[in-house]
């Protein structure tokens, strides 16, 4: 069994885990001050609740993502390739048909993805012609995974990628037409450990982040398997909060596309709210 495997099986086997960011990258090409974003990350970052277990620190999630560079570079010697991974399912005849009905290619669509790593799926979402992708991950070595995934081709092509924390986002408001979440909402309620309120507020500051990047008419795409109602819960109290704002167009039940395809041969629970 590969690393990342590994990695997702302690996940799915314990209680206890979590997804904290900080600091951020220059872009590829980036319409945010970078500036600006460090010392907002950096103010805010310092007031925040550390993790109760090593998945949610940085160090751990850098030093995995490390030791699958090392590892891929000692097997051939390449620095421009990296091992992947795909959270919950992949892109091609899983995960597009549902993603592509709600966020249609042909509108081409700007889109968030959190806690990018090294999800082959979101390269193959890039190569079927999602190019819009402002992409970030907490870990640093989680965005150098990225790089070498994708490669300095795909790279010129993307809006950026960044080191950020999906609590306290450093991009505009109401600067995407949507965002697609694979496992990291999940990560972020689990980093608060055995102190379960804790999780909510981490949670429930990533859903308030969501709300103000996107645009109104905007779409977050869910993929989620280990905490599906503690999700869901974040954005119901949401809407309780400010009496508004998230319309659900997929609540987990089982769908069929227009073309087909069932939404059960996905692994994994999908919400969509706009």
């Amino acid at each position: 069994m590969t690393l990342m495997p590994l990695i997702f099986a302690a996940i799915m086997s314990v209680t206890c885990h979590g997804w904290i960011s900080t600091t951020n990258l220059v872009p590829l090409k980036s319409h945010i001050p970078p500036t600006s974003n460090t010392h907002n990350l950096q103010l805010k970052g310092s007031l925040l609740e550390e993790p109760d277990n090593q998945f949610g620190r940085m160090t751990y999630w850098d030093e995995s993502y490390r030791e699958s560079l090392v590892q891929n570079d000692d097997h051939d010697g390449s620095k421009n390739d990296t091992e992947t991974f795909s959270w919950y399912c992949g892109w091609n005849d899983e995960l597009e048909p549902f993603f592509n009905e709600v966020v249609p290619l042909e509108q081409n669509p700007t889109v968030l993805i959190p806690g990018i790593g090294n999800d082959a799926c979101i390269r193959d979402m890039f190569d079927s012609g999602y190019h819009r992708l402002s992409a970030f991950d907490y870990a640093p070595e989680g965005v150098e995974c990225a790089k070498r995934m994708f490669g300095p081709q795909r790279l010129q092509l993307m809006d950026d990628l960044l080191v950020a924390d999906a609590r306290d986002l450093p991009y505009d408001d109401a600067s995407f037409d949507a965002v697609l979440d694979k496992g990291t909402l999940d990560s972020i309620f689990l980093s608060g450990g055995k102190d379960k309120v804790l999780a909510r507020k981490h949670l429930g500051m990533a859903v308030s982040e969501l709300a103000r990047v996107v645009k109104v008419g905007g779409v977050v795409f869910s993929v989620t398997a280990a905490c599906v109602d503690a999700v869901q819960q974040s954005f119901d109290e949401y809407n309780e909060l400010k009496g508004c704002c998230w319309k659900q167009i997929r609540d987990g039940s089982l769908y069929i596309t227009e073309d087909g395809y069932t939404s059960n041969n996905v692994d994994a629970t999908m919400l969509v709210w706009e």
